[in-house]
């Protein structure tokens, strides 16, 4: 597990609007339990979607967003095999966060 990776949603009633998660907390933290992830949306999911807070990114060709707001922790256990990663988006990613928690 490690920061930027995405897993299937465990929540299986939510999946047809975010049919992700992905992990966001700090490699650092790997010896705790937890992981703390943001779940990623599909198109129109929710409304006031913004390019800064809710990127876009490809999962599988699929284009799905962040959706900060939305920020759960789950058990390791419930992260079943990371499917895909998003670090070659980690700057976006981070903005995305930035502003969450900054507000810029």
């Amino acid at each position: 597990m490690a920061r930027l990776d995405i897993y299937d949603n465990p929540i299986v009633e939510d999946r047809d609007a975010f049919p992700y998660v992905m992990e966001i907390q700090s490699d650092l933290l790997y010896r705790f339990t937890e992981r703390v992830c943001v779940p990623l949306a599909v198109p129109g999911a929710f409304p006031g979607m913004t390019e800064r807070l809710n990127p876009a990114i490809a999962v599988h060709g699929r284009r799905v967003h962040v959706h900060p707001f939305g920020i759960a922790v789950f058990h390791a256990s419930e992260l079943r095999g990371a499917i895909a990663h998003a670090r070659a988006d980690t700057l976006v990613m981070d903005s995305a966060l930035d502003m969450l928690l900054r507000g810029y």
